[in-house]
């Protein structure tokens, strides 16, 4: 049986990607995480359309194609539009999160300093994708 939620993690940082799936094991359990260390790779990874992510967690620091060129790819193609996107970086920069929004963000949230914090957002965030809000069905 196929897990109940796809979720893509765009993130450069082994160590960014290690902490985060470390705490999507014991909250997420019920979703099949996969990993993309670019938007080269995210964007591969989206081809297969039969089973869409319901949700794209995206840095903006990465090589080969930064998180603001793959989120405006993302919404410049129909099949990928309706996606959440969370763009999920260290940058607090005013332009860097207006410029995100501005290419369709679903939300901009910096990443936080350590497990606890992590863990916390992260019941944050699945409360309010899987439970509140409502996505669509193409996952």
């Amino acid at each position: 049986m196929a897990s109940k939620y796809r979720i893509i993690i765009t993130d450069d940082d082994d160590d960014d990607r290690l902490l985060f799936k470390s705490v999507l094991d014991t909250k997420w359990s019920d979703c099949e995480v996969a990993f993309a260390g670019d938007g080269v790779e995210l964007l591969d990874q989206l081809t297969d359309t039969r089973r869409l992510p319901a949700l794209i967690f995206l840095d903006l620091n990465m090589p080969r194609m930064d998180g603001f060129t793959t989120l405006d790819e993302l919404r410049a193609n129909p099949a990928y539009r309706s996606i959440p996107v969370i763009i999920f970086t260290t940058s607090s920069l005013p332009e860097h999160i207006s410029r995100c929004y501005e290419l369709g963000a679903n939300s901009y949230l910096i990443k936080p300093p350590g497990y606890q914090q992590l863990t916390n957002l992260i019941d944050q965030i699945r409360t309010f994708w899987f439970n509140t809000a409502r996505i669509p069905a193409n996952t």
